[in-house]
């Protein structure tokens, strides 16, 4: 047991420095430094406040135990402001990652201590790296709302990534001003243009609103662009809407669907000879070649039936009254469609007798079943064995077979077998 002389001589004679309230050097405190405070705590917590005898060796003097000369809670509170201070130099270097952390993870977060602009552009920096779309796209938000918008534009112009995610949520949002404002900014004008143009016809489905809209789009941004393909495509686009809006408003015709593509709205006039002249005047508006022309009105006149429009629309006159063929698609194409509507056979063996290969009009003439041409060719070559070939494979007791059997029987012609 220590006696009170001790303990006074210990105050009087130890060189260890004391703890005053008074002065801010904590430095050094019972000779122990700020960084190892941890392991003090801990040497704390294992020493007793009795007053038992202490172990000496020769290597060390006896200490009095920390709690008998300072109180519990006089400690804590110096170790506390430690960690306090170490905990605030770590988060004042790393604090864009610590937020961005938070926010990956979804814990609560707040942007609010971000109020320089360095600190936002690291900030933006530091979740560009990150690589995640959505965090960017926070970042960026915030920006927009504490930051002037030319400031927020000058930003984004010196870095892609975050543009490309800020025009995705525009795009969504439908804030074409804004996307039209920042890829201009950028130098990109054609392809704020196109942006545009895109997400009005996606998100358009009123043809009036829509022709009203792209009206506008042409006027304000492809007329401006030199050698931009696509401005003749806006310029047919309004052509296209303004012609099926006056055709449906005059014909009263449910069956024409507005903004649909130029081949349908064809389809559609060719349906009656009626609407030619508007047939007419809409291949004219959008160049449609006569083949594709042609092309579509046999098309719908065949499917209908309508054999006598065929002729009209293929033939034309000739010398002396007779019939003369008057087509811009190939005499086979022809031939294929009327054989897919199923034309009778004496409309397809009118416009057989145009093939001139006579081996290839032979050919399909086996192939479409028109039985007399294809006898009249064999005939014709006086290839007999090819004709008897023929017959064996046609019906028995049919017409074609009666026809192929008298060929046969012809005195006239001259068989090379």
């Amino acid at each position: 047991m220590t006696s009170a002389k001790d303990d006074e001589d210990f105050w009087y004679s130890s060189e260890k420095r004391s703890f005053c309230f008074e002065n801010n050097e904590v430095d050094q405190l019972f000779g122990v430094s700020k960084t190892d405070t941890d392991k003090l705590w801990a040497g704390i917590s294992n020493t007793s406040t009795s007053e038992g005898p202490l172990k000496t060796t020769n290597d060390y003097q006896p200490l009095k135990p920390m709690l008998s000369i300072i109180s519990e809670k006089t400690l804590s509170c110096i170790l506390a402001t430690d960690k306090l201070q170490n905990l605030h130099s770590e988060t004042s270097i790393s604090q864009p990652d610590v937020t961005l952390r938070k926010i990956l993870l979804g814990q609560p977060y707040s942007l609010d201590q971000y109020k320089s602009l360095a600190s936002k552009t690291a900030l933006l920096d530091s979740a560009i790296i990150s690589g995640d779309g959505n965090t960017i796209l926070i970042i960026i938000l915030f920006l927009t709302k504490t930051l002037k918008r030319t400031l927020v534009q000058r930003i984004l112009a010196e870095r892609p990534d975050a543009v490309n995610m800020y025009i995705r949520y525009l795009s969504i949002r439908l804030q074409l001003n804004d996307i039209t404002d920042i890829l201009t900014m950028l130098g990109q004008s054609k392809d704020a243009a196109m942006k545009t143009l895109h997400i009005i016809i996606k998100n358009t489905r009123d043809p009036n609103r829509l022709l009203n809209k792209l009206q506008n789009i042409y006027e304000t941004q492809f007329l401006n662009l030199a050698d931009c393909k696509e401005t003749s495509f806006v310029q047919s686009y309004i052509k296209l809407l303004e012609w099926q809006i006056t055709v449906k408003k005059m014909d009263g015709n449910e069956d024409i669907e507005l903004n649909s593509s130029v081949l349908n709205c064809l389809r559609h006039m060719c349906k009656g000879p009626e609407r030619r002249l508007m047939s007419t005047i809409l291949s004219q508006q959008h160049d449609v070649s006569p083949r594709q022309y042609q092309k579509v009105a046999l098309e719908v006149r065949a499917a209908a039936s309508e054999w006598d429009d065929v002729d009209q629309l293929l033939l034309t006159k000739g010398w002396l009254g007779s019939k003369k063929l008057q087509i811009h698609l190939p005499i086979e194409d022809v031939l294929k469609i009327l054989h897919k509507n199923s034309a009778p056979s004496e409309i397809l063996e009118k416009y057989l007798k145009f093939v001139d290969n006579i081996e290839r009009r032979l050919e399909l003439a086996k192939t479409m079943h028109c039985f007399r041409v294809a006898i009249d060719i064999l005939v014709q070559q006086a290839d007999r064995i090819a004709l008897i070939e023929y017959k064996s494979k046609l019906q028995p007791q049919s017409e074609e077979y009666f026809y192929a059997e008298s060929a046969l029987r012809l005195p006239s012609v001259k068989w090379k077998s």
